[in-house]
């Protein structure tokens, strides 16, 4: 009989009893969070502390480095912890460097910044001469010849240059970028870093011929840079023709409609009121401020607590083609697209980041460029001989190890 009931019982309904290999949601979710949020902690400073322990030995005096090992620590945070600040940091020391009025009315006689026929190429030019230096090799054929190019360009206009301009611009490029980034960025830059970036262009002004010009330290160079800033720093019209030639060139893509709103957030940028006096704009609104701040200290938030670092390192050096020219990738273009190749699938992705006003080739040359020709274009075919011949006396000093003295910004104009 019970023999009989036991066959007769029905099965129990296994769909309500939990299977004992899987882990209920409510457990499972939370453990992945936090497992997560711990990689996150673990894997973001992973990088800094590899070159800190790699550099240990230069961590109390940073100023014993090579513009060599500069060279690698800066490479950190500028391609793999906080490219995006950087580069915008370096932007923005551009368009400080209008507020100096003994260096815009060059500008504008040139037309080089006040011509919206030009301003797009010259400011690709300009980023390109600064990955090819900061990026780069510096000790390539090819980043010779860049810096070769940009002496060649300066040695003409030697003459209605002023020497502590140098050595301003230079300020600007080392300071600001380590503003924003220490501002903004999920980490702030160390020491190390900071030192670095410093003697990597001190590398660079020497081989420009004013290297004997630049502060000792980084420490000197801000003091010098407040003192020079509170002399010169003051409004011309010239100032505010270029600045805003370069408040245009943003303008370009911005639907008119969002002109207004854009360009309120632009002046919010410039966070310093002598700048913002001696380029001739208005304070900006309150709202403008709070919201830029906001959005940046958002971002460097989430990405310091809630994003793995990136896998690999960005990337913007142009390659190099088949018929020795370079060319530069689409995605690193910031106003044109000059020496962009004209392909079905650049076409398209300029199309979808400028919302369909700007495509390669035609007027923008997707033929490449090289070192030599890169600066105004009506100096492109100009020069190449005497870049050429320059970049070469760089190599011998470089070989022997001696100052440059050929790469005096002077030198072509002698």
């Amino acid at each position: 009989m019970d023999s009989f009931q036991n066959f007769t019982r029905p099965p129990e309904d296994t769909r309500s009893l939990p299977d004992k290999n899987c882990w209920p949601w409510h457990i499972f979710v939370p453990t992945a969070i936090a497992v997560y949020l711990s990689l996150v902690q673990v894997l973001r400073f992973r990088a800094i502390r590899a070159v800190e322990r790699k550099y240990a030995a230069y961590v109390d005096d940073p100023y014993k480095l090579d513009y060599r090992q500069a060279a690698e620590i800066m490479r950190l945070y500028q391609l793999y912890d906080t490219p995006f600040l950087f580069y915008f940091g370096t932007q923005w020391a551009l368009v400080k460097s209008y507020g100096m009025s003994s260096g815009t009315p060059l500008l504008v006689r040139t037309r080089q910044l006040c011509d919206p026929a030009r301003v797009g190429r010259r400011a690709e030019d300009t980023a390109l001469l600064l990955i090819e230096l900061l990026v780069g090799d510096i000790d390539s054929e090819r980043g010779r010849r860049a810096m070769a190019r940009l002496n060649w360009i300066h040695g003409l206009y030697a003459k209605h240059i002023v020497d502590s301009d140098y050595v301003h611009t230079l300020g600007l490029f080392v300071l600001e970028p380590a503003r924003w980034i220490d501002r903004y960025d999920w980490r702030p830059l160390t020491r190390l870093e900071k030192v670095a970036y410093f003697v990597y262009w001190r590398e660079l002004a020497r081989r420009m011929g004013f290297g004997d010009l630049v502060p000792e330290t980084l420490e000197d160079l801000v003091e010098w840079q407040e003192q020079y800033e509170a002399e010169h720093m003051h409004y011309i019209p010239e100032n505010h023709m270029v600045a805003a030639a370069t408040v245009d060139l943003f303008m370009r893509t911005i639907p008119s409609f969002l002109r207004g709103f854009v360009g309120a957030l632009f002046l919010s940028f410039i966070d310093e009121k002598p700048v913002r006096d001696a380029l001739g704009f208005p304070d900006p609104s309150w709202w403008a401020t709070a919201l830029t701040t906001g959005f940046f200290r958002l971002r460097g938030f989430a990405l310091r607590h809630f994003f793995l670092p990136r896998m690999a390192p960005i990337d913007p050096v142009a390659r190099p083609g088949e018929d020795g020219r370079f060319y530069r990738k689409p995605r690193w273009v910031g106003f044109e697209p000059w020496y962009v190749p004209d392909t079905w699938y650049n076409r398209v992705v300029l199309w979808l980041t400028s919302g369909g006003k700007i495509s390669p080739g035609g007027k923008y040359q997707g033929k490449g460029y090289v070192p030599e020709e890169l600066g105004p274009v009506e100096l492109e075919r100009m020069g190449r001989k005497e870049v050429l011949r320059e970049a070469e006396a760089m190599k011998k000093f470089m070989i022997k190890n001696e100052t440059i003295g050929v790469g005096c910004p002077f030198a072509f104009a002698r």
